[in-house]
């Protein structure tokens, strides 16, 4: 039921055509891209930014996520009475993660500097994420529910893959179901992974919910546990998604790159490098941008793209003796094409003019500017006054710097009516608010096990 339901909602949402003057309009799903400029002056921060001290009272934004206040409190309620605890327990629990996202979310400096550009460290830990999600709450979920993991193998074919972490015993329910004892000898052998574990797992999915009020976008939450000694948890690959990586217990050696030029591979996706047939060497890297040991309460931004391996051992010596937890909080803009060049690949489309373009053979530093979300959509539009560009400002600049002489003897104004750039800015707006509304619903629904 659950499934279905899952099914119907991404459904609708991934699916769902849009009007602009009566015109349809199908945001394109995107099979590259990244969100940042100048690469080259993008550097690795441990504190690149300043804002509220964590801990502090986050501040409640939801400018575009078109959901009211209220309905947020509704569903926190919704997520006590589904994980039978007290409302000031669950309350902790989110206003705990609400106190780390919104240190992102607020600050100017990430969003001028980092986001989209360089992971950042936070040192400090953040108290209450240390021991908020362990084992024992694992095996509870696995031994309440029916969930899905993979286990992560490099088999020398290519980039990292996903194997099952058990296999059916039989034609039953029971026989299908995924044991704790199973994770627990996945754990042995490497890192399991439960992809969208805050779809199934209540407590999971109040975290989902905290990070969607903060960044008011769509967002995915990953489970990842790794067992002590593993030389190498994850090889070297990229995500689609802006990650904050949450440890919660043991520790994990991490490594983060600069990507490299996307035409030097094309038309390997540079959101999806090192993974399934395509393989990622550490010699196309440089040296890393961070290198760290995340230690329970810690928590580390990587931007969509950048390269990241990760162990539990270094130079020969376990880590901790404890298995490792990390949570990984995924920003889908570009899941969903909230990046300027859907918006533009979208507004080409819809005024029935020609696209030869292939990004991925794209100069780096236009790739990355393309990929940059609209500087109204979800949290940045906090950050965003009356004197910056607008969002058609910004389709009409990507437009004329990707296609200079195509676009040489036709002025800002034109273009911008041309593309009906005004239009097209506010559907994609719009786009954010249902897709980050919808998602609010759905994280509600699972933790209730509707």
């Amino acid at each position: 039921q659950r499934a279905g339901m899952a099914r119907a909602v991404l459904g609708a949402l991934a699916g769902a055509a849009v009007a602009v003057d009566g015109a349809a309009w199908q945001l394109p799903q995107l099979t590259v891209g990244h969100a940042s400029a100048q690469l080259s002056s993008s550097h690795g921060s441990r504190v690149a930014f300043a804002a509220a001290p964590i801990g502090s009272a986050p501040s409640m934004h939801m400018l575009n996520a078109g959901v009211a206040e209220h309905a947020h409190v509704r569903a926190t309620r919704c997520l006590c009475m589904r994980l039978g605890d007290s409302s000031e327990d669950i309350e902790e629990l989110e206003t705990t993660y609400m106190s780390a996202f919104e240190h992102f979310a607020s600050s100017p400096a990430f969003v001028r500097n980092s986001w989209g550009k360089a992971p950042v460290l936070l040192e400090e830990p953040v108290p209450g994420i240390a021991g908020s999600f362990t084992l024992a709450d694992v095996q509870e979920a696995v031994d309440t529910d029916f969930l899905e993991a993979g286990l992560g193998i490099a088999d020398g074919r290519g980039g990292w893959k996903m194997a099952p972490v058990s296999e059916p015993r039989g034609t039953s329910f029971e026989d299908a179901k995924l044991r704790y004892e199973d994770v627990a000898a996945g754990i042995a052998k490497g890192t399991v992974v439960f992809n969208s574990a805050g779809a199934h797992v209540p407590k999971l999915a109040a975290i989902c919910h905290a990070a969607l009020r903060a960044f008011e976008l769509p967002n995915c939450l990953n489970l990842y546990l790794t067992g002590p000694g593993v030389v190498q948890s994850a090889p070297p690959h990229t995500d689609m998604q802006d990650v904050f990586v949450l440890q919660t217990s043991g520790a994990k050696h991490w490594r983060i790159y600069e990507p490299p030029p996307p035409a030097r591979r094309s038309p390997a996706n540079p959101l999806a490098r090192g993974k399934g047939d395509d393989a990622l060497s550490l010699s196309e890297l440089g040296e890393p941008l961070i290198e760290t040991v995340l230690t329970p309460g810690q928590v580390l931004y990587v931007p969509a793209g950048f390269p990241h391996t990760t162990s539990t051992c270094h130079d020969g010596e376990n880590l901790d003796q404890e298995a490792s937890v990390h949570l990984t909080v995924g920003v889908d803009s570009h899941i969903w094409g909230l990046n300027m060049l859907a918006a533009r690949q979208g507004a080409l489309r819809r005024a029935g003019l020609a696209d030869g373009l292939v990004s991925t053979q794209l100069d780096a530093d236009d790739y990355w500017f393309g990929m940059q979300q609209p500087n109204r959509a979800g949290f940045l539009a906090r950050h965003t006054g009356d004197g910056d560009e607008t969002v058609a400002t910004q389709l009409a600049s990507l437009t004329r710097r990707l296609e200079p002489q195509r676009w040489a003897s036709t002025s800002e104004p034109e273009l911008i009516e041309l593309l009906d750039a005004e239009a097209v800015a506010d559907e994609l707006q719009s786009h954010a608010r249902r897709c980050a509304a919808k998602q609010g619903l759905l994280f509600v629904s699972f933790a209730l096990n509707a």
